[in-house]
């Protein structure tokens, strides 16, 4: 067994470079690794929390000479949020990081949990890849081919939908979750933030892990992962392999089976080699596969509260999605250049009950059942090309000053429909409405600092974006019910373009404490949807735009044992995409909003003795509608109707978040710890829609991992929602009726890891 180890609830991500590989830290992806520092039995205990889960670099004292001298110290972070790496504790960001020992099974499992640890941020929709954060996201989901608020990048590679984002955070070095506009650096559809993931990184070393888990609901998964070095370690390999399936939660009283289970196959192989004495590329490609009945139990909520629902007609979903992606950085004297070239696509074919009851079926009285589903198949390829300056050393002087630029190219083709009909006709027959487009995002962009005294920096930048996109909108019925009106066919091509600028300052009070204060705007693409206007014109939507303002602290306190962030923010959100119903099955969407938010977001990290840690984070939210009437004639009733949600909240969006996790080690035997990690994850009443009538209630989410370690092999037992709490993960309203699908209740399980 080797010297004990400290395992503080944030991990490092430390940079190891090899020798002859570059040396700019924006190129060094290859050298990321999670560990903890070694570190001596604590000389004085101490009881401290932390408002921020971020690390500062000491500059009288590093973490490893706090060990060296027999004291215990938070291990640094290293992010690349703003496309550089960077100390996480003097980065100009707020960022929530999940490490590597954060992520896995009975811990941040899936996309949906990501929002557990990270304040005013919330998952929703079917997939769970939909976030709301500081309240701006999408509201206009209910539709195909929706531009999202918060945008995910896998790699640095922007997913332009939500069906393309996966649903298990499989083999991944860490999670950014990035709070607030980042249209300078992210471009378009980061309006909210954005959620980073970076995949593991192969290893030096020929090894590597086998995972075999069981649980409640017959949850079964399998995982393994080879690090193969070729080429006496010049070439560096990773491959992956995850197999997980689970029965269904939901009893279907109309059929007697289980509705909601999991069967997924996912893969990813990594190849990385470095390239003369100053360069380095990495190839990835990844896949997943979902094969399941959909996971769309729909419910009146009484039902769905007591996982139960009554429907007759077969739900299923065939979701194939992945990519592939390759990037190249070269150190020049005097700048890093790097391309990263991406190409990424799904495939879905849904279909399930379309009116979420069973009957009973007379079509003499005009009683029948009804299906729905989706089909979509989208493709995309993007490039980007970047310079960055050499990285400043950790003293900076008065007249330093760093920048960054690039050009970018995005191509989405998309074609996909909605179809909606009696379940007595084939889906091929069924009334539908379908959107054909194709996509173009041109933009260039730049972003730079300037050190003013050694301690004052003000920063700026700017991105100019534009696009063009092409559409064919047809609506066709050849069973000839017209659920979607009458057959049409209409095509358009629309151009937006938008500048979005970004201008802060950074203050390093002391070395312990570092403020910053910026302006950013926020941009959010428009389109066209797969509706028509009352006029049969195609149904164009704008872009959103916002003005976000944002103040922030970190620091590093009682010799790097506590953390402490904070940040406060105004957000201006201006022409909000929404839905807007013309009758049960039709509707538009339409810039139909203008909202506001405001809060503050406390994190903190600690550790309060060598073998217990603390993380605890809080938000505060306060959003609402401003401005939001709207006014459009109804085909149902054949009037006009003027909707008022002024005042009213913005969806997803509580008031409050908070989340505590502690992180307790003791040693079983000299060759074997015990790991307990119990978290506690709130939020409180929120709603689903801008009506505002039926409100989730506040959920207390209890989770617990106990995990038995030694030198190559783990064993865990987990549980999650202990306290079996009842929320719901998606609600609307249909023919005056709340329909929701509830969150899966208590479940239990045990995993086996070994590594070799």
């Amino acid at each position: 067994m080797p010297k004990r180890t400290l395992r503080p609830l944030l991990m490092i991500v430390s940079v190891s470079q090899r020798p002859g590989a570059p040396t700019n830290a924006d190129t060094s992806f290859e050298g990321l690794q999670m560990r903890s520092l070694p570190t001596g039995r604590a000389k004085w205990p101490t009881m401290a929390l932390l408002l921020g889960s971020s690390v500062l670099f000491r500059q009288d004292a590093t973490a490893q000479e706090l060990t060296a001298q027999g004291a215990i110290a938070l291990d640094p972070i290293v992010i690349t949020s703003r496309k550089i790496e960077e100390d996480l504790q003097r980065a100009p960001v707020a960022v929530t990081v999940e490490g590597r020992e954060s992520l896995g099974t009975g811990k941040t499992d899936t996309i949906r949990d990501i929002d557990k640890q990270a304040p005013n941020v919330t998952s929703f929709g079917a997939t769970g890849s939909s976030f709301t954060i500081r309240g701006v996201g999408s509201q206009a989901l209910q539709g195909i081919n929706n531009e999202m608020g918060v945008g995910t990048f896998i790699d640095d590679i922007y997913v332009g939908s939500i069906f393309g984002v996966p649903s298990f955070l499989n083999d991944l070095e860490r999670v950014e979750v990035v709070r607030g506009s980042q249209a300078t650096l992210y471009g378009k559809n980061t309006i909210g933030g954005a959620i980073n993931l970076v995949s593991r990184a192969p290893g030096d070393t020929l090894g590597g892990d086998v995972e075999l888990s069981y649980g409640t609901d017959n949850f079964t998964r399998v995982r393994a992962g080879a690090d193969v070095p070729l080429a006496d370690g010049a070439v560096r390999t990773r491959t992956f392999l995850s197999y997980t399936r689970q029965d269904g939660y939901v009893d279907n009283l109309a059929t007697g089976q289980s509705l909601a289970d999991t069967n997924a196959l996912a893969g990813r192989i990594t190849v990385e080699s470095d390239i003369g004495s100053s360069g380095a590329l990495r190839v990835t490609a990844d896949v997943e596969r979902l094969d399941d009945d959909g996971d769309q139990p729909w419910a009146p909520v009484d039902l769905a509260f007591d996982h139960e629902a009554e429907l007759d007609f077969p739900g299923d979903r065939k979701l194939t999605r992945g990519g592939t992606a390759a990037r190249y950085d070269h150190a020049f004297d005097n700048f890093t250049f790097t391309s990263i070239t991406g190409y990424r696509a799904y495939d879905l074919d849904l279909s399930l009950d379309g009116d979420f009851t069973a009957g009973p079926y007379d079509p003499d009285m005009g009683i029948v059942a009804l299906q729905q589903g989706q089909e979509e198949t989208q493709w995309q390829f993007s490039q980007e090309f970047r310079v960055t300056s050499p990285p400043i050393a950790d003293n900076p002087a008065a007249g330093d000053i760093r920048w960054k630029g690039g050009l970018y190219f995005l191509y989405e083709d998309f074609d996909g429909s909605q179809f909606y009909d009696v379940a007595a006709v084939s889906a091929n027959a069924a009334s539908r409405n379908a959107l054909d487009s194709q996509a173009e995002t041109y933009a260039v962009y730049a972003d730079f600092g300037y050190f003013l005294t050694d301690r004052l920096e003000v920063t700026g930048g700017a991105r100019y974006s534009y696009e063009r996109e092409k559409a064919t909108v047809t609506i066709s019925s050849p069973s000839g019910n017209f659920f979607f009106g009458a057959p049409a066919v209409a095509d358009d091509t629309v151009t937006f373009d938008d500048l979005a600028p970004e201008v802060g300052l950074n203050y390093q009070v002391t070395p312990e404490v570092f403020t910053y204060a910026k302006i950013s705007k926020g941009y959010k693409s428009g389109g066209v949807s797969q509706f028509l206007e009352v006029d049969g014109s195609v149904n164009v939507f704008e872009p959103e735009t916002s003005w976000s303002y944002e103040a922030g602290l970190k620091s590093s306190l009682l010799d790097d044992r506590l953390r402490l962030n904070a940040a406060v923010f105004y957000v201006d959100w201006r022409d909000q995409q929404s839905n807007v119903f013309v009758s049960d099955f039709q509707r538009i969407v339409a810039n139909a909003s203008s909202a506001s938010s405001r809060g503050i977001e406390l994190e903190a990290s600690a550790l309060i003795t060598e073998d217990l840690s603390l993380r605890a984070s809080y938000g505060y939210l306060d959003a609402t509608y401003d401005d939001f009437v709207f006014t459009f004639f109804s085909q149902q009733t054949g009037q006009f109707v003027t909707t008022d949600f002024t005042g009213n909240d913005i969806p997803y969006s509580p008031k409050h978040t908070a989340s505590l996790l502690l992180d307790w080690t003791t040693r079983v035997t000299d060759a074997i710890d015990m790991v307990v990690s119990p978290i506690v994850s709130y939020r409180s009443s929120y709603t689903f829609d801008p009506v505002g009538t039926f409100r989730q209630d506040a959920t207390t989410i209890v989770d617990l991992d106990i995990t038995f370690q030694a030198d190559n092999w783990s064993a865990s037992i987990w549980g999650r929602n202990l306290t079996d709490e009842e929320y719901l993960t998606e609600y609307f309203l249909f023919t005056g009726i709340d329909y929701g699908i509830a969150a899966r209740g208590a479940t239990i399980g045990a995993s086996l890891a070994v590594t070799f």
